[in-house]
């Protein structure tokens, strides 16, 4: 049974009656989503168009520097979709360009345990170790992205393959500098 209520500005929308069919999928879809099946998108009937749009407008936001409005967008849909990849490994990136490594190295972590072949966020994130001077973890995320790779078609692990160089040459003029001993004490 449908019955009829006012909304406010004098809309009306429609009651659905709760039939046993109906709470049966309503409880199979919460249940979904506790145990983490289902995003707070699909639980809420967010299309994957609107969420890609969305992101669309975000990527855009951020290409051209409007980095606040690109952070609202990506934790918008990262509370939406928590399980897309591609919404942290942008978040990451809006972290990087605001000098927020730790959180741009958690966004980038996030992004592959979801999607294990995203050679990008192999890249930044090695990029993110060897400004800090983390030679090996640096090392390994870059030989991952170029694993990922193996035929050079990709911007990406060519970029991987460029920054090994960088590697090894920040490894050479580290271990030329003289190192300081801290003063004895008498």
């Amino acid at each position: 049974m449908v019955e009829e209520g006012k909304l406010e500005g004098g809309r009306r929308t429609r009651i659905i009656d709760p039939t046993p069919e109906r709470k049966k999928r309503l409880t199979e879809l919460l249940h979904a989503f506790l145990d983490d099946k289902v995003s707070l998108a699909e639980l809420k009937g967010i299309s994957r168009s609107d969420l890609f749009r969305l992101s669309e407008a975000g990527y855009n936001k951020f290409k051209h520097g409007r980095l606040d409005e690109a952070e609202k967008i990506f934790k918008a849909l990262i509370l939406l979709d928590h399980r897309n990849g591609y919404f942290h490994a942008m978040m990451g990136a809006v972290h990087q360009k605001r000098q927020r490594p730790i959180e741009a190295i958690m966004e980038y972590s996030q992004s592959i345990k979801i999607n294990e072949k995203d050679i990008s966020s192999y890249v930044n994130r090695g990029e993110l170790y060897l400004r800090h001077k983390n030679y090996r973890k640096a090392a390994e995320d870059f030989r991952q992205a170029i694993v990922l790779d193996m035929s050079g078609a990709n911007m990406w692990a060519n970029r991987a393959r460029s920054l090994v160089i960088a590697i090894k040459r920040s490894m050479e003029a580290d271990s030329r500098r003289p190192r300081m001993r801290p003063p004895r004490r008498s």
